[in-house]
């Protein structure tokens, strides 16, 4: 029996590879990349000041806590549905909003290079639009009334990466703070 010794070969060959790569980029020892490793990189729109690139998996955790943060006001909600979609994908979902109570829609963003969404509620041939500040650390909350069917829309962004993270519930009828239908808009 012939025991093979492929190991410390491809270690032997995948380590020239790499030095014959590293001198065609400058080498590790050079002076551009020395300045490079000092030079803190630019955080993104929402990486949350650490310097790191988006992960997807980061901003889901910052959009959740958004959401939750949102929902800490002391109000009694009940959730309906929740989602996510891809910034690239944009949404647009339409809710029955049936029953008696009032909806609460809560949304925020969590992207690279974005700083602000457009949401449209639309309903029927009203609708309104509202800026919704993405890596807030507070998600933007919006009231509807029930019994009438409303769509939550926001533009495919080609330009950036990114999620959007949406929760819909309903809350009891003295919990709606503020104007109690945004999609007709209510004047301070």
């Amino acid at each position: 029996m012939r025991i093979r010794h492929t190991l410390p070969l491809s270690a032997a060959v995948l380590a020239v590879l790499m030095s014959g790569c590293a001198d065609e980029q400058g080498g590790s020892g050079s002076k551009e990349s020395a300045a490079a490793s000092t030079q803190p990189s630019k955080p993104s729109a929402s990486s949350g000041g650490t310097g790191r690139p988006w992960e997807p998996d980061d901003a889901l955790r910052r959009a959740e806590q958004a959401l939750k943060a949102a929902a800490d006001d002391g109000t009694e909600a009940k959730l309906v549905d929740s989602g996510t979609a891809y910034l690239g994908s944009g949404l647009k979902k339409t809710f029955r909003a049936s029953g008696d109570k009032p909806y609460r829609f809560e949304i925020t963003c969590d992207t690279d290079g974005t700083e602000e969404l457009t949401l449209t509620l639309a309903r029927g041939s009203d609708e309104q639009a509202y800026g919704v500040g993405c890596g807030d650390r507070e998600a933007d909350h919006f009231n509807l009334p029930a019994g009438k069917p409303f769509t939550a829309h926001v533009e495919a962004e080609r330009a950036g990466t990114g999620l959007i993270a949406w929760r819909l519930t309903t809350v009891a009828p003295g919990d709606v703070d503020g104007c109690d239908d945004d999609v007709d808009g209510c004047e301070d």
